[in-house]
């Protein structure tokens, strides 16, 4: 048997054919490449609107947690620290604030010293010192130290010495020499 013998024209349109199924598949890959491609970047597309979106949130938070952290620290430094626009004007509010609390107290105010002690730049708070010598009973003695321990901002005592005057009249109540050092802290601006 002889194997069929092909003319030209069947070579030609058996070769056309072939590329023309070729090009079909190729075609239809291409389609359904390019469809997957579209869907694909349609994805990528949303993926890049959802991270910016969750960017922009996440900034939001830091920056609402600054602004809360920074409210927060500025209650605590109105509740803790002696406010004043400069260490001067603290020392003087301070000065005059004993000299209040010794008067409430049943005392008499006989000096008050402001004491400066070296500061160092790093610190955030500076040690505001007032010396005081007063006069007064032992009630006012306590109820002085109960005043200051209550008060706000939060004050301090130092170096407390009570001494008994040497004349005493017997039928007055013992006036006794009270001296101390009350401070608090200046809370200074750090950037």
């Amino acid at each position: 048997m002889t194997p069929p013998v092909w003319t030209n024209k069947q070579c030609n349109l058996v070769l056309l054919g072939s590329v023309l199924l070729l090009l079909a598949i190729l075609s239809a890959v291409y389609l359904i490449w390019q469809g997957l491609m579209s869907g694909y970047q349609e994805v990528a597309e949303d993926a890049r609107h959802r991270t910016a979106h969750y960017l922009r949130v996440a900034e939001r938070k830091v920056t609402a947690q600054s602004e809360l952290s920074s409210t927060k620290l500025t209650t605590l430094i109105e509740q803790n620290y002696l406010t004043a626009e400069a260490p001067g004007i603290a020392y003087a509010e301070l000065q005059q604030q004993i000299k209040e609390i010794i008067g409430v107290a049943g005392g008499v105010a006989l000096s008050t010293q402001l004491v400066q002690e070296p500061q160092s730049e790093q610190e955030s708070a500076e040690k505001i010192i007032v010396r005081v010598r007063m006069q007064g009973d032992s009630y006012s003695l306590q109820k002085l130290v109960q005043a200051i321990e209550q008060r706000k901002p939060l004050l301090f005592f130092e170096r407390l010495t009570i001494a008994a005057p040497a004349k005493s009249k017997p039928d007055k109540a013992e006036q006794l020499d009270i001296r101390f050092d009350v401070y608090g802290y200046f809370w200074k601006e750090t950037s």
